[in-house]
């Protein structure tokens, strides 16, 4: 079995939903307040240790997204091995468009691993709740569906752990067929 992989993971999702943010919080363990809009894409790397002692490197794509870079991202797809797709929780309008993005990924990537992630669990006023969510993951075929806050530290290292262990789950299926 092999110890050491390589993934590239892209992340997408309406502008403003805290893509940036989850991807600094996984990368560097801080948070701040303000991030600039991505423009295009953004490009970071992470190595993991897995309790399985596999080593996992993940290439994450962190996708910008407004409407006006949303022709870039089928390129930015090409060769991905999994995908988070983003939403606000407190912003339904960034839920409604998760069938979107997911068209694109599918069509450019195949079907390979999504997690569904809720983003800014820390706020008051949530307009999407964890069972619609939930609900709308299993139809759609994702992997799972996770809240998280990147502001708080809930969830974020965890989702990308369990990105790292589905990425190796399919790179293994695909090897043994």
């Amino acid at each position: 079995m092999q110890s050491s992989w390589i993934f590239k993971v892209i992340v997408a999702g309406a502008g403003g939903v805290g893509k940036t943010a989850m991807i600094t919080r996984y990368c560097t363990g801080k948070f701040e307040e303000g991030y600039k809009m991505t423009i295009g894409a953004g490009f970071h790397t992470k190595s993991e240790t897995l309790d399985t002692s596999e080593e996992v490197k993940m290439q994450i794509w962190d996708f910008a997204g407004e409407r006006r870079f949303r022709e870039l991202l089928p390129d930015y797809c090409k060769g991905a091995s999994g995908a988070f797709i983003c939403f606000d929780i407190t912003d339904y309008d960034t839920f409604r468009q998760i069938p979107e993005w997911l068209k694109i990924i599918r069509q450019k990537a195949g079907f390979i691993p999504i997690i569904l992630m809720g983003m800014k669990w820390d706020l008051p006023n949530h307009e999407t709740d964890y069972n619609t969510a939930n609900d709308y993951a299993e139809q759609a075929k994702c992997n799972q569906c996770v809240f998280c806050s990147s502001k708080e530290d809930i969830n974020i290292k965890e989702s990308f752990q369990a990105m790292a262990k589905w990425l190796i789950y399919y790179a293994t299926e695909l090897e043994n067929q």
